[in-house]
Order: structure tokens, then sequence, then C-alpha cells
């Protein structure tokens, strides 16, 4: 049979290989006819191998889970969620610490937010990463941690200064520490809560405020731990101000709070689809949350996951290769077969989740 050449876009499991894989170096990476296993192209995608020789087959089809597994086992990954987990501990000694001596130390705190910001990945593989964590144990922790990390990252986008961008971080980094003082059953309850429950969840953030208000920390932390439920059209809590009275600090951190919640493990739902979050932004947010810092917000992470492979409702999968400015979570999709769906022109499909 005579070798294909073809594209690394177009690699799946199960091809044969008609010649040797070398990186730039010369090394061997994948010798001739092996057959292609996930853990194979995604070595080639590291290795940024731009085509193979393949010898003609019929089309085999990857499962999602053995795609996922080989991105798990990635030497990148693993590094990543290994420091996750140190800093998440970190963050849980750190708070228990404060809740156990009632004093904040302030340079403690600023040197583990140094540590947390100390990540050497691109955004765009942060949020990839984040998204395919395993985070549902010690809620609380690792919330702290990606809402530290995202309210940085908006920090950034919003042309911020180093100070401010590490205040936010601090911001984020605390801004639920009262949920360790409230009922741990009612927080952790799977579904609904009663009107009591949710009164009584509520009270996290004065709570939080008062573990807060007397060390020397900046106004604008201390604002964020207590204001960071309130909304631009004063129906918060809990204060019920409106827009012009909520410190900046605040307003970021509850669109990074409400997008982490979303995309992430909780007693009471599955985590969604990054996309179909920023779509909820977009129907239901605006009046709610800062509309200036909610726009860049959703422009920006929507590029990250340009590149990413996803699964449609429609059961297809394919590839983000365009985000639409006017709606982001719609974006142009590069099915397997090589056409394109323009979500904002087919409304009925979705995206479900990253492969």
């Amino acid at each position: 049979m005579k070798p294909i050449r073809i594209n690394q876009e177009n690699i799946k499991v199960n091809m044969r290989l008609a010649k040797d894989v070398f990186n730039s170096e010369g090394i061997l990476l994948v010798p001739k006819d092996t057959l292609i296993s996930a853990n194979h192209i995604v070595k080639i995608n590291l290795y940024h191998i731009h085509d193979i020789y393949i010898y003609p087959q019929e089309e085999a089809v990857v499962p999602i889970s053995q795609i996922r597994q080989a991105l798990a086992n990635t030497p990148a990954f693993i590094e990543f969620s290994y420091k996750y987990d140190r800093k998440v501990e970190d963050i849980q000694n750190q708070l228990a610490q404060i809740v156990d001596t009632g004093s904040i130390n302030s340079k403690s705190l600023e040197q583990l937010v140094d540590d947390i910001l100390d990540t050497t990945v691109s955004q765009s593989q942060l949020f990839s990463y984040m998204c395919r964590l395993n985070s549902a144990d010690d809620v609380t922790y690792n919330h702290s941690m990606n809402v530290s990390l995202l309210a940085s990252i908006l920090g950034k986008w919003l042309g911020m200064s180093e100070i401010s961008i590490k205040e936010l971080a601090l911001a984020g980094l605390l801004h639920d520490i009262g949920k360790i003082m409230v009922n741990q059953t009612i927080l952790n309850k799977k579904g609904p809560l009663t009107d009591e429950e949710f009164a009584h969840i509520k009270q996290h953030t004065t709570l939080g405020y008062q573990m807060v208000m007397g060390s020397d920390l900046p106004i604008g932390i201390k604002q964020a731990v207590l204001m960071h439920h309130e909304k631009m059209n004063g129906q918060g809590y809990p204060l019920g101000l409106k827009w012009e009275s909520i410190h900046p600090y605040p307003k970021i951190i509850s669109i990074v709070d409400i997008y982490d919640a979303m995309t992430s493990d909780r007693p009471y739902h599955k985590r969604y689809h990054p996309l179909d979050v920023i779509r909820m932004f977009e129907n239901e947010c605006y009046g709610f949350l800062d509309t200036q810092y909610l726009y860049i917000f959703l422009e920006h992470i929507a590029h990250n996951f340009i590149g990413e492979h996803v699964q449609l409702s429609n059961g297809q999968r394919g590839e983000v290769i365009f985000i639409n400015k006017q709606s982001p979570s719609r974006p142009l999709i590069k099915k397997e077969d090589g056409t394109i769906l323009d979500m904002l022109k087919d409304e009925s499909v979705f995206i479900v989740d990253f492969i």
C-alpha cells in the first residue's frame, strides 16, 4: 500500500505509521509500523510534528475516555496537577490558621499569592487544565485557588497594575473564608436549599468580613470578602448595594466566582462547559454584574478555547477554530469530516464537553 501523508489535525487512533516520526533534533518519537494510540497523538502534538505518513485504512473512532486519559498522563498536566494540589493544601492550612488564631499574617498570605501566581503554563493551558481537574472534594479551598487565579488574569486583561493584580489574587483567596464558619452539612447539601438554609449560607460574607476587618489588608480586599455577592441593581447581599457603591475588587471577584462555580463540580450540580457558561452570562447576567468587566472577561476567556476539541450535543466532535465576537458562546467548529459548523447560525447544537 502506498503511504498517505496527513497533517497533525487528522491523525486518529489505530492508524498505522508508514514512516518513523522524529523530533526536531532527530530523536525517534514513534517508529514505523506502530499502531497509533491516544498517547502517541499527544506526543506528536507536544513536539509540534506537522504531518506524518500512514498506511491507508478505515477510519477509527476514538473513545473520548481514551483521549482524556492520554491528556491526563502528559508530563505538563501531571506537574500542573501536582503543584495545584500542593497549593490547595497550603490555602487550607493558611485559612485554618486564620480561623484558629483569629489573626491574619499578611506577609504569609502575600507569599502564598506569589506562589499561586508563579505558574509556567500559558493562559490557554491554564484554562484547559483547570477544566480537566477533578476538584469535587474540598470545594471551598479549590474554589479559593481558582478564583485567585482567575481574578489575577481578569485584572491583567483590564490593564491593572501589578500591585492591584496581586491584591485581586489575595481577594480571591480570601473571598469565601467565611464559609469555613458556616454549617458544612448545609454548605455541601445535594439539592436545593430551603429559605432558612440559604439565609444561613449568606452569612458567610459578614462572617468573613469580621475575620479580616481588623487586619492591615487593603480596603479593596476586605470589601471583596464582604461584597462579592452584591449586584449592580441592588438585589444582592448582604447590604443590597448598587453599582456606584461597590468597590471594583468585589465586582471582579463576583464575575470569576460565578464562572468557577459553574465550571466546577458541586454537590448540587455537575460542571458546565465553559462556553455554555459564557452563554449563561450573555443571557442572564447583564444588569447583575459590571457590564464593562463582564464583556472583557467573556471576550478574552472564549479565545483561550480556540484549538480545543469538543463533543457536540448532536453526537459529533470538532475543534473550536473561531470565536464569534457578537456571541462568544457560539463559535465556529471544524467537525471531524472537515466541514464547518457556525453555531451562531445553528442554535440547535451546543457544546457539551471537552475531549
